[in-house]
């Protein structure tokens, strides 16, 4: 026999300050799609007005590293090695592969920016499902976001991406950088939290 919640819980649930009633898997996944676009937006937010301030540009860049062109990557920690090319990012190192492995060819310079681009993104939109399917079941609130944004820079962005060689090792960036993608991983999981939680109040299971 199924309970129906009493009005005090329903309200506790309406304002966020109680865990809401668990939701079909799916629709939490299509929520979370829609919320991990918006906590892309937010991270892109706050690369631009936040991490200038925590990381101010270095007065060098620009100089002779420019005209020398990126270094190879000095900490490198993947058994693989080195699968990114110098001053490539791991979003553009999976799109690149994924490019030669459909065309057999190497991308143009535009080509690569479109498909870094389309792997931020999809990555961004896949991972919001992952946490509306997570969410659905565990009923969380939107200060969860925050905690799985966290844990994506862990798992992913300082762990899983190095030890495949997409990215230069942790030892490769001073703890500005390291605070930085912190930060942008915790908008992105803040933005996706509130998107599902709003999503999830407004539109019916």
């Amino acid at each position: 026999m199924t309970r129906t919640p009493s009005l005090f819980t329903r309200w506790l649930r309406l304002l966020g300050l109680a865990a809401p009633a668990p939701s079909p898997v799916y629709r939490g996944a299509l929520l979370g799609l829609v919320g991990g676009v918006a906590g892309t937006l937010a991270m892109g937010q706050y690369w631009t007005r936040v991490a200038p301030r925590v990381q101010p540009p270095s007065p060098q860049e620009g100089g002779d590293e420019a005209q020398s062109g990126p270094q190879p990557d000095q900490h490198v920690i993947s058994p693989l090695g080195q699968q990114h090319q110098n001053g490539e990012s791991s979003t553009a190192a999976l799109g690149r592969f994924a490019y030669e492995l459909i065309a057999h060819k190497t991308p143009s310079q535009d080509t690569r920016a479109v498909l870094s681009e389309a792997v931020h993104w999809a990555m961004g939109a896949g991972s919001g499902a992952l946490y509306g399917a997570l969410s659905a079941r565990s009923g969380e609130g939107p200060l969860s976001g925050g905690i799985f944004g966290a844990a994506l820079w862990l798992s992913v962005d300082e762990t899983l991406v190095p030890l495949l060689g997409l990215q230069d090792g942790p030892a490769s960036s001073a703890w500005h950088g390291h605070l930085n993608r912190l930060g942008a991983h915790v908008s992105y999981g803040a933005a996706l939290g509130l998107s599902v939680w709003a999503l999830g109040k407004l539109l019916p299971d």
